[in-house]
């Protein structure tokens, strides 16, 4: 009999409840609609009109960023931004908020804020299911406006240092139509202003913390302006250049150096391994440009690739001289079997040949083999020279070439590394 009396009392307290609930939720309905329905309400005025300016507190929550292009210099986020400002004309009394859900006809008879993004390229709201935006009144007149957009944004690159650079980007909000004596833009002073979801993440970067700031931007013959600027550093990950571009680069220059100990009569060899290495590394060259922005200035990976091309056509110059010389050792080896001056004179055939040597003939016999004797040795002696040459310019060149890239090595990382893993902000200025 007492759970029966138990049950009984329960759904009466319920029904109370839900009366009271309904009841409310109709006379805050009904004094909604009696703001909205006076005359004397107009949608397109601020509240206080004429009066002081309209204090307006921004948040921003970014729950995603992507798509970061070198080439158009921008990025894409999602982000739901958060309004809140008091307008006199909405108060009420009462202890419970009223809510204006996605899809209600009614925020659009409310007064907003005309804010927008500055360095916006493309923007949507979403509308899926339902169009993502919310409105609650509270009962002291503060209303809470927010909305989910994802947004195409301007970010502009320093790429001098690029890829072990550092960037920062970031979102501006400004008034369009209200000055300074209308609206006043604040960064929300219970938060941060500005939050960054924990699941944010970059295939090519690491996102830093955010971080914002206000300054008043002044419009000749429009007016002052209050303007919010938040950013984040984008940290950019080396692992991937150093395993696409700077590793088979490094590896085709010391392929390049393979022909040094190859003799130097193996030209097809030599030289079909010159020409391959810098063709590889030419177009090595050439992809890692194609997704980037056509700037002005030198990069650092267009110093390693143009360095690494300047090594890899030195060592198939290098080819060409030694190779030149062998020919030319040679040519003077040739030469012997076709010049008169250097046939013995053992062969000669005299026709008039006679046995009686006079002392002018044995002058002229005397004279005639000494200068064969010079002829041949100086031959001798400058064939040998260049091919001496020829194997010295390989001797050094397998030193001199690893010693110089060591060199260009020892300065090009520490400088851009420097910076790289410093903790201070972005190349360039912002």
């Amino acid at each position: 009999m007492s759970a029966t009396r138990m049950l009984v009392l329960g759904t009466i307290i319920s029904m109370f409840i839900f009366s009271a609930v309904s009841t409310g939720n109709k006379r805050y309905k009904e004094t909604l609609y009696a703001v909205l329905d006076d005359p004397e309400y107009d949608v397109e005025l601020r509240p206080d009109a004429g009066g002081p300016p309209v204090n307006i507190s921004v948040f921003v929550y970014f729950s995603s960023i992507h798509s970061l292009s070198e080439v158009s210099m921008d990025y894409g986020a999602t982000l739901v931004l958060s309004l809140q400002w008091d307008d006199p004309r909405f108060e009420f009394n009462g202890t419970e908020d009223i809510d204006l859900r996605s899809g209600s006809k009614l925020v659009d008879r409310i007064w907003t804020p005309d804010l927008y993004f500055v360095n916006v390229k493309e923007g949507k709201l979403h509308e899926i299911t339902m169009s993502n935006k919310h409105m609650r009144i509270m009962p002291g007149g503060r209303i809470l406006y927010d909305m989910r957009v994802t947004l195409v944004l301007i970010c502009h690159l320093y790429l001098h240092r690029y890829p072990m650079d550092r960037q920062t980007c970031g979102l501006e909000i400004e008034s369009f139509g209200y000055t300074i004596r209308d609206v006043r833009l604040n960064w929300d002073s219970h938060t941060s202003g500005v939050v960054m979801s924990p699941d944010v993440t970059m295939s090519e970067f690491q996102v830093k913390d955010p971080y914002n700031n206000k300054s008043v931007v002044d419009y000749p013959s429009v007016g002052q302006f209050d303007k919010l600027v938040c950013k984040f550093d984008l940290h950019r990950e080396l692992i991937f250049y150093v395993m696409e571009h700077y590793a088979p680069s490094f590896l085709l220059v010391i392929l390049s150096w393979v022909s040094f100990w190859l003799s130097i009569e193996a030209t097809p060899a030599r030289a079909s391994l010159g020409i391959t290495t810098a063709l590889t590394l030419t177009t090595l060259s050439s992809s890692a440009r194609a997704h980037m922005a056509k700037v002005s200035y030198t990069k650092a990976i267009d110093i390693w690739m143009l360095v690494c091309l300047i090594f890899v056509f030195a060592a198939l110059l290098e080819f060409a001289l030694a190779s030149y010389l062998a020919k030319k050792t040679e040519s003077l080896h040739c030469s012997d079997y076709f010049s008169e001056s250097s046939i013995p004179l053992r062969h000669l055939e005299l026709k008039d040949y006679t046995a009686v040597r006079t002392p002018e003939l044995i002058r002229t016999d005397l004279r005639i083999n000494l200068e064969e004797g010079r002829t041949e040795s100086v031959r001798d002696a400058r064939r040998r020279g260049y091919k001496r040459l020829s194997r010295t310019i390989d001797k050094y060149s397998r030193a001199c070439f690893p010693l110089a890239f060591v060199f260009f090595n020892a300065i090009y990382w520490p400088f851009y590394l420097h910076n790289y893993y410093s903790k201070s902000g972005s190349d360039g200025n912002h």
